[in-house]
């Protein structure tokens, strides 16, 4: 099974909810300074195009707003908000904007920056390639098993939901894709020095441009601050090194990385954390891992129970919600003790998540619900994968909706991929 042979392969388009809809003005005033575009990019990442966009219409780069990450490797459509307070620089804006694998249409004026709560989810149109016969007969049977019973009696009238378990995908271990475990599990120890060479001195195969020249540099001459403060490229990264050359501490020095990234090494790891407990939960709903479907993921397995196991338990399961553990988290009901058993597994309890020295990043606690749907779910026809050497192997088309922080590589491992 191949996905992202070409970003064309991979859309995901970005729904705004109704409430941020309606509160878009059509022209600038100075209580609506924010300019919203809808921008469509390929093999692009969202800061990237983000900051191009603001430069194009007159602000400066890091001041524009989007509401979420999209994929680099895929085709992707997305909002975006540009601070613009001067009524003559908002006054020459365009209809269109384009740069380079990148175009925006500009749609309105917002009083305040777009944030993730302006979605409610997105849809995507993923081509699955390289498939073989019992593979796509593998599918079917799958949806079949996680297809919700219908809404509507009209077959052809009705809304086609699947029902998954809501794993966390692996885009979001990212921070883990050295294969050398978790940034944040040296941050609990206070291994401050360990968790920053994980962080960025820890080579990786798919590191290309800056970042292999940074990661390789800094892995080659750890220890020699000065050297490295003065050979490696520019980049946010940076700023770690050049405070140890200055003579900091690894605990002081770990601080300088940008912010955004110390969540993400610790959001990362609660995200591991929150799919373990999620693989006990519906294994134990199933009656063992045997009652489910099941998928390989290098972050772990995953078990998708069937919709008649999930609608047997109880409706209590099937609105199971429950947090990533923050220190704060109180553990109780089925979910409390999978959380606690998985804990357990590393040594920790819940009041053991703060990282000694830091106030911040930290463990903050995050509710999310234990199942997701899939929904306008379809599966073309197989058809043959005309990017294939093999005359054999087939492609075939997967659609369907997602609400906001649900991964579409996880529904695709629910179908057997």
């Amino acid at each position: 099974m191949t996905i992202r042979r070409q970003p064309e392969d991979f859309i995901v388009i970005e729904r705004l909810n109704q409430e941020t809809r309606s509160a878009i003005a059509p022209a600038w005033s100075p209580e609506h300074v924010h300019a919203v575009f809808e921008v469509t990019k390929t093999s692009r990442t969202t800061p990237e195009v983000s900051a191009e966009l603001a430069k194009a219409v007159g602000a400066r780069g890091g001041e524009g707003s989007y509401a979420g990450l999209k994929d680099k490797h895929a085709q992707t459509t997305q909002f975006m908000t540009i601070p613009l307070k001067d009524a003559a620089t908002a006054g020459k804006i365009t209809p269109g904007v384009e740069g380079w694998q990148w175009k925006a249409t500009h749609i309105g004026w917002v009083a305040a920056p777009i944030e993730a709560p302006a979605i409610d989810g997105n849809r995507f149109e993923i081509v699955v390639r390289g498939l073989a016969r019992e593979t796509c007969e593998e599918m079917n049977r799958r949806a079949g098993i996680l297809l919700l019973p219908p809404t509507r009696e009209d077959p052809h009238e009705r809304d086609w939901v699947l029902l998954v378990t809501n794993y966390f995908g692996a885009q979001r271990f990212g921070s883990a894709r050295h294969g050398e475990g978790f940034v944040a599990r040296h941050l609990l120890r206070g291994e401050f020095e360990a968790a920053l060479k994980l962080a960025i001195a820890t080579p990786a195969r798919k590191d290309a441009g800056k970042t292999r020249i940074f990661t390789r540099l800094a892995a080659t001459h750890w220890g020699n601050w000065k050297k490295l403060a003065h050979e490696l490229p520019k980049c946010p990264e940076r700023a770690p090194i050049e405070a140890l050359a200055r003579g900091i501490d690894f605990k002081d020095a770990f601080a300088e990385l940008p912010y955004f990234l110390q969540s993400m090494y610790v959001e990362a790891l609660q995200s591991h954390w929150w799919n373990r407990a999620a693989h006990r939960l519906v294994s134990g709903m199933a009656g063992g891992p045997k009652g489910c479907l099941r998928s390989d993921d290098e972050y772990g397995e995953m078990l998708f129970p069937g919709v008649e196991t999930v609608l047997d338990a109880s409706q209590e399961a099937l609105n199971t919600v429950f947090p990533v553990l923050g220190p704060e988290t109180v553990l109780h009901s089925a979910w409390g003790a999978a959380s606690r058993d998985v804990l357990r597994e590393e040594n920790l309890a819940v009041g053991d998540l703060r990282i000694p020295g830091l106030r911040r990043p930290f463990f903050g606690e995050a509710m999310r619900p234990l199942f997701t749907r899939a929904s306008a779910f379809s599966m073309s026809a197989p058809r043959k994968d005309d990017l294939s050497g093999d005359p054999r192997r087939l492609a075939r088309l997967v659609s369907f909706e997602l609400p906001r922080g649900s991964y579409a590589t996880v529904v695709l491992r629910a179908l057997g991929q």
